[in-house]
Order: C-alpha cells, then structure tokens, then sequence
C-alpha cells in the first residue's frame, strides 16, 4: 500500500483549506447549541412547575378534606400529598436556595411538627375543626411560602 504525499498532486492544498471549518460557523454553531440548552431547561423548567402546581392542589384538597372530615385516613392522605410536595421541591432545593434564599430543612421540620401537632390532636380526640383547620392552614401557608 502506498501512501500519497500532498505535493503528489492527487490532493492540492486548496481543497485542503476547503475542508476546514470557519470561526463564524463554530461560533454560529455554538450559539445554535446554547439556544437548545436555554430551551430544554424552560420546558423542563415549565414541566416542573406544572408538578408544583398539581401537588400543592393536592396538598389543598386533602387539607380541606381533613378539615371537613378529621379522620385518621384523611389525615394518611394529607400527611402522603404533603410528603410528596416536599419530594418535588427537594429535587429542586439548589434553584431554591440560590434563587430565593430558602432553608428547606428548616421548613420540612416545621411542617413535620405541625403534622404531628395533627396526628396527635387526631389521637386525642381532644381538638375541634378549629384547631384542625388553623394546622392545616400553618402548614399550607409554609408550603406556599417555597412554592413561590
């Protein structure tokens, strides 16, 4: 096998310069690939939200069905929509802390507290809808609170 040399003239060296590719094509295709980039994370920015959205209108039906009705199954569907809100935000707790300032531990403490302020009002039998509702709400203003 033989191995032509450039100067053979099989191959000139302006078809090798041809070959080559510009700066204003890579810099062209750089900004083609940023742009996908800053659209893949606005959808996926857009589809995490609408989780957001669907869980804390979970956490608000299943409060208000507690309230309504304060029975140990509603409360285990409470207690689970909450949990699950909490779940979604933790996968975002980086954005959240950089943008927003918020301490999420700090935050699920609290609600855990609250939570088991409920359960145990529930044991006990020994608060009202009133006692029930005002938790409820405590722990659904704290949860807006990282919503927004």
């Amino acid at each position: 096998m033989r191995i032509n040399p450039l100067e053979d003239g099989n191959m000139k060296s302006h078809q090798i310069k041809s070959k080559k590719v510009s700066k204003s094509k890579l810099s062209a295709r750089a900004s083609q690939e940023t742009g996908f980039l800053d659209v893949l994370e606005e959808v996926e920015e857009e589809t995490y939200n609408q989780l957001l959205e669907k869980a804390i209108r979970s956490v608000v039906e299943t409060g208000n069905d507690l309230i309504r009705s304060p029975t140990e199954d509603n409360f285990k569907k409470y207690r689970e929509s909450v949990k699950q809100f909490l779940k979604l935000v933790e996968k975002k707790l980086y954005k959240i802390e950089r943008e927003r300032g918020i301490d999420l531990h700090v935050v699920a403490s609290q609600v855990n507290e609250k939570l088991n302020e409920i359960a145990d009002a529930l044991l006990q039998a020994e608060s009202g809808a009133i006692k029930l509702s005002a938790k409820v709400e405590e722990i659904y203003g704290l949860l807006i609170n990282i919503y927004r």
